[in-house]
C-alpha cells in the first residue's frame, strides 16, 4: 500500500468514527506516524483529501454492485443479498454506516466537490435499484406500481440509508430487520414451474 492509499485508509475510518468536522490532518499525521506538510503533499486541502476517500468508495460500491449483478439474474436475489450486506455490516459492526449517508448528514458544511461526489453516489444506487426493479417488472415480479419505479428506487435508497442511521442511533443492527422485511416484498419471490 503506497502513502497516499494509507492516508485515505486512515481518512475513511475517521469520517466513519468522527465525521467530516472533527477529524482533521493531525488526527491523520498521528496515527500513521507522519508529519501533516506529508498529508498535504498527497492531498493539498482536507476537501481534496475527502473527494479522494468519497471517490474511492464510490469505485468499491460500483465494483460490489457489479459483481452482485454478476451472481445472478434474479432480482430479488440481488436485492436480498444487497439488504443482507448492510445487514451484516451492521451486525459484525465492521461498517456500521454508508460512508456517504453520514457525510450526507453534515452536507451544509461540506466543500462543494465533497456534495458533488455524495450526489453522484446516491445518483449510482439510485439508477442501479431502479434497473433492478425494471428487470423485476419485465419479469412480472415486480409488486409495486409499475408506474412509479423511479419513485420506489428513491423510497428503498432512502429505507435502507434511514435504517442504517436507526440502527446507529438506537444501537441496535436489528432496526435494520423492518428495513428487509419491508423492502423485500417488493419483488416476490421467483415461480417455480413444474
Amino acid at each position: 500500500m503506497n502513502r497516499s492509499e494509507h492516508i485515505i485508509n486512515v481518512a475513511n475510518r475517521l469520517i466513519l468514527e468522527k465525521g467530516y468536522s472533527a477529524f482533521s490532518y493531525a488526527d491523520v499525521a498521528a496515527e500513521i506516524g507522519i508529519q501533516k506538510a506529508s498529508i498535504h503533499y498527497h492531498f493539498p486541502s482536507k476537501a481534496n483529501l475527502v473527494q479522494n476517500v468519497v471517490g474511492r468508495y464510490r469505485q468499491e460500491v460500483r465494483a460490489n454492485l457489479s459483481m452482485l449483478n454478476s451472481l445472478t439474474d434474479d432480482p430479488r436475489e440481488k436485492l436480498e443479498q444487497y439488504l443482507s450486506y448492510w445487514e451484516s455490516c451492521l451486525r459484525s459492526r465492521a461498517m456500521d454506516i454508508c460512508l456517504c449517508a453520514l457525510l450526507a448528514s453534515e452536507i451544509p458544511i461540506l466543500p462543494e466537490e465533497v456534495i458533488g461526489e455524495i450526489r453522484e453516489h446516491f445518483r449510482d444506487l439510485t439508477d442501479w435499484l431502479a434497473r433492478l426493479l425494471r428487470d423485476a417488472a419485465d419479469k412480472n415480479r415486480f409488486t409495486g406500481d409499475g408506474e412509479a419505479i423511479e419513485e420506489t428506487a428513491h423510497a428503498i435508497l432512502a429505507c435502507v440509508h434511514g435504517g442504517m442511521l436507526a440502527s446507529r442511533a438506537f444501537n441496535d443492527a436489528g432496526q435494520f430487520d423492518m428495513v428487509k422485511k419491508h423492502m423485500l416484498p417488493l419483488i416476490a419471490a421467483k415461480r417455480v414451474t413444474a
